[in-house]
């Protein structure tokens, strides 16, 4: 009598709850997998956008510290009055030891980056837009070589040379862009003392620039309304380089910069996106919308820089 109690009181699982059970698991475990795949991703695009933030801080700073020193030179005296009186009088300007130009751009690159001397704008098979800045090299705004024989230094640390003709240091800062080895878009620095250039910022897919000009005169057939009185210490305009009133740079006192940043791994969840007719999309340097289709992000960095050695004189 007692093993049939026994017998009856213990109950096994039935084949019903048992499935129940493995559903209520899958469930379960799919919801947390799929939690745990949307996280990566999140996690993926995250941390591709800091990178990207990244290389457009880099970048843009150092395009912004070599325009905010372009056309920099030491003073050597005030510019006398003419005609000469005595005692003599003099103007308010500055003499100084460069007054050469001090930023020049081509909007399709440089004919050749790495040349020793003036750089020319490319006239063949169009390149990414390219700048140089120009200025005064010494101990203060740049890094001095190892000594023995320590001097002012280029963009790339090389050791710049005097020219015969003056007595200091002219740096001659050559930005642009270049295809490196790995196959991505590179942010490169080259020299007036013929040194090869260099890569600076990786995954830089396109580059800018808009020149902000003063005391332009009225374009051909365009009547200002209403005339006003031209002002070199104010930006009346920006334009790209082939679009200046004057191809000399010499009214040019500010430089607006785009940087358009690539991430470094296709990282874009497409599965966002079903929809054929709606496809992910960024603003380039022009504001203009574009369709991404190989899963990179991409966004347009921008800054705006004076020539604050242009307003002072």
């Amino acid at each position: 009598m007692k093993h049939s109690a026994l017998r009856s009181r213990v109950r096994g699982v039935s084949l019903v709850e048992v499935m129940v059970s493995l559903v209520i698991g899958l469930v379960v475990v799919g919801a947390v997998l799929v939690s745990y795949m949307a996280s990566g991703k999140s996690s993926a695009q995250q941390a591709a956008y800091a990178e990207m933030n990244e290389n457009a801080q880099l970048g843009l700073g150092l395009l912004s510290r070599d325009l905010l020193l372009a056309g920099y030179a030491q003073p050597t005296g005030f510019e006398p009055v003419t005609p000469a009186t005595v005692p003599p009088t003099f103007t308010g300007n500055l003499l100084r030891t460069y007054s050469g130009r001090p930023v020049f751009g081509c909007d399709e690159g440089f004919a050749d980056e790495n040349v020793v001397g003036d750089v020319a704008c490319e006239t063949g098979t169009p390149k990414s837009p390219a700048i140089e800045m120009v200025y005064e090299a010494d101990f203060t705004n740049t890094v001095p070589t190892s000594s023995p024989g320590s001097v002012p230094s280029d963009c790339l640390g090389n050791g710049l040379t005097i020219d015969p003709t003056n007595t200091f240091y002219i740096a001659f800062n050559r930005y642009y862009l270049l295809t490196g080895t790995s196959g991505r878009s590179e942010l490169h620095c080259a020299s007036r003392q013929g040194s090869a250039g260099q890569p600076l910022v990786d995954n830089v897919e396109a580059m800018k620039f808009w020149y902000g000009e003063a005391g332009v005169a009225p374009l051909a057939g365009v009547v200002p309304t209403p005339v006003v009185a031209l002002d070199h210490r104010r930006v009346l305009r920006y334009v790209t380089a082939g679009n200046l009133a004057d191809a000399s740079f010499a009214n040019v006192i500010a430089v607006k910069v785009c940087l358009l940043i690539r991430s470094s791994e296709a990282v874009l969840d497409m599965d966002l996106y079903p929809d054929p007719l709606l496809p992910p999309k960024y603003l380039d340097c022009d504001s203009t919308e574009q369709t991404i289709t190989d899963k990179f992000l991409r966004r347009a960095y921008f800054t705006t820089v004076t020539l604050r050695n242009k307003m002072a004189f």
